[in-house]
């Protein structure tokens, strides 16, 4: 929706908070805010893109009606309508925008609120009263949120993006843990630390509290510690219960001023999301999707044959050559602030901006089934332990799906330093923990980083109703034979879908994006890949074993392997020290 920026403690001149207030002008083109206090030392800065209550009520930084309380408010607050009800015997509301059910909600149940909006958000509230600012992700982290805490003064600086902090003023300098968990174990996004060093990122489900020169950090929400759990469940109230629960998140999601699409793909969680879309509303979206110029990985093949004449017309494509691989990865490091995922990431930035053409600007995704009902392959081993015993859980797969390629290549005098990252198991089962562990450390935050970046990089804000939390909690603790079925997996979703649509996507097995990478990188790109590789700037970076790391990429170019990822990963880290570090 918009983008957020702060600081509390020892405040930039206004001129300079506005200017790095306006490097986030991507997020919110329609308006702009900023509450300017030098005496209580507290700035908070906006960029507004306007989606709810399109008029000035929805401006921010936004205060209570006693000026107690001022607001600035990142994402959306889906239930709004309902907490409005609930609230309007407490508040008197003046505008028609989910901030001010947001504030309201703060004003009457402090930090408590939190349990009771459903929606995805980032926001900080100034108390003027108590000299307090409290601070709040969603539950899952769909909105960023970016701090840099300065232990000598207590300032605390923080913004929706990494970009926004850098123009502030905020020390730049690498942080050597995540890029040796990054080069060694293929991780990140997996804690609060960023590719910066003292640039942190609140986690999901966390708030933060300043006092003083004091910062306080807790956590709000949990998989770990749900009580109200859901009982055993027989099949049929599973399909039944899935069915509401996807209907309902949809229709909160549909609550918009502006025009809703839907990002459409081949598979069965984005077809899932069109057919409850087009029931909860009545009528067809507007859809995008991503086409390839290579045939062998082009799912708008399929698409096209699932669609009726009608919806062909609201069906919208951008296509991605390998051509642009390299143009798209230095673009996108501008966009991601950090070291992303890969191919795909840059092939998302097209439909965002064919959507932003076609002038919709909220976009629904299917993300999420895959973590929450265990989709990828690497849960079957899981699930099998749980059956038949056997080790604790892996630490899972690359990003393009392949094995790791180990800790070899890194420096020995760097790796020394570095112990493998653990993540904490609170399940007795196997595959709870593997599915824990990528909702709250691997998969699902470093997806939802990238898409937001990218889609806000065009303005195009992204929702994501599989992720609500009734959703979550509900299919996370489903009995395991609802997930993974002989073999099936994402059994649940598909009992619940296979009366409504077509076999081709019931049937239709997950690919990696990985796949497209290797083969791109093997065809097109080898003498790119060694021009990097013989660069002065690379040769100098102290983090591989320059020696090890071309004989691993010799091997790979003379067709030992389908590893793309150790590749990706040091073009990619070369080109992020050349954006932000050199």
């Amino acid at each position: 929706m918009c983008g957020i920026i702060g600081v509390a403690g020892n405040i930039p001149k206004e001129s300079k908070a506005i200017e790095a207030r306006d490097a986030m002008r991507h997020r919110g083109p329609d308006d702009a805010g900023i509450f300017y206090d030098k005496k209580n030392g507290i700035m908070l800065g906006f960029r507004r893109l306007s989606i709810i209550d399109l008029t000035s009520g929805g401006h921010q930084p936004m205060a209570s009606n006693d000026k107690r309380f001022t607001i600035i408010f990142n994402g959306e607050i889906y239930n709004y309508i309902e907490l409005k009800e609930e609230l309007k015997g407490s508040y008197d509301f003046k505008t028609q925008s989910d901030t001010e059910v947001l504030l309201a909600a703060y004003v009457k149940w402090g930090e408590q609120c939190l349990d009771r909006l459903n929606g995805m958000f980032s926001f900080a509230i100034w108390d003027a009263l108590g000299h307090v600012l409290f601070a709040a992700r969603d539950r899952v982290g769909e909105k960023p949120f970016y701090y840099h805490h300065d232990p000598k003064t207590g300032t605390l600086s923080f913004a929706s993006e990494i970009k926004a902090l850098l123009k502030l003023g905020v020390p730049v300098s690498p942080n050597e843990d995540m890029i040796l968990d990054y080069l060694a174990y293929g991780f990140y996004h997996h804690t609060e630390q960023t590719f910066f060093k003292n640039i942190q990122e609140l986690r999901g489900g966390h708030f933060l509290i300043k006092k003083g020169s004091d910062i306080t950090i807790k956590r709000y929400w949990d998989l770990a510690n749900i009580a109200d759990r859901p009982r055993d469940i027989g099949e049929k109230e599973a399909i039944h219960t899935l069915r509401e629960l996807v209907a309902d998140s949809i229709t909160l999601r549909f609550r918009s001023d502006v025009p809703v699409g839907i990002n459409l793909s081949s598979g069965l969680d984005s077809n899932s999301l069109l057919y409850y879309a087009k029931k909860v509303t009545g009528h067809n979206p507007e859809m995008f999707s991503m086409c390839m110029a290579d045939a062998k990985y082009n799912e708008c093949a399929i698409i096209i044959d699932l669609l009726n004449n009608d919806e062909k017309k609201r069906w919208h494509t951008s296509y991605f050559t390998p051509e642009q691989v390299f143009q798209g990865a230095e673009m996108m490091n501008t966009i991601q602030d950090q070291p992303f995922g890969g191919i795909p990431t840059t092939m998302y930035a097209g439909m965002n901006e064919v959507a932003k053409k076609e002038g919709v600007t909220v976009l629904l995704e299917g993300q999420g089934v895959d973590e929450i009902l265990a989709g990828y392959k690497y849960y079957i081993p899981e699930y099998e332990k749980d059956l038949r015993g056997g080790n604790s859980s892996s630490v899972g797969m690359s990003q393009d799906m392949s094995k790791l390629i180990g800790k070899d290549v890194v420096s020995e005098k760097f790796m020394w330093l570095k112990k493998t990252p653990e993540f904490k198991e609170p399940f007795a089962s196997h595959l709870l923990n593997a599915q824990y562990r990528d909702i709250y450390h691997t998969k699902l935050p470093r997806v939802l980083h990238f898409n937001d970046h990218v889609s806000m990089a065009y303005s195009r804000e992204l929702r994501l109703p599989f992720l609500d939390h009734r959703i979550i909690e509900f299919c996370f603790f489903l009995p395991p034979e609802l997930k993974i079925r002989n073999g099936t997996q994402k059994f649940l979703m598909r009992e619940a879908m296979k009366d409504v649509l077509p076999a081709v996507v019931q049937e239709k097995q997950k690919v990696a994006f990985g796949a497209v990478q290797n083969d791109w990188l093997k065809e097109y790109f080898r003498k790119e890949v060694y021009e990097l590789l013989d660069s002065p700037s690379f040769q100098a970076r102290p983090f591989w074993d320059q020696k090890k790391l071309r004989e691993r990429v010799d091997r790979f170019y003379a067709g030992e392997g389908n590893n793309s990822f150790f590749i990706w990963q040091c073009i990619n880290l070369e080109l992020w020290f050349r954006a932000f570090i050199d």
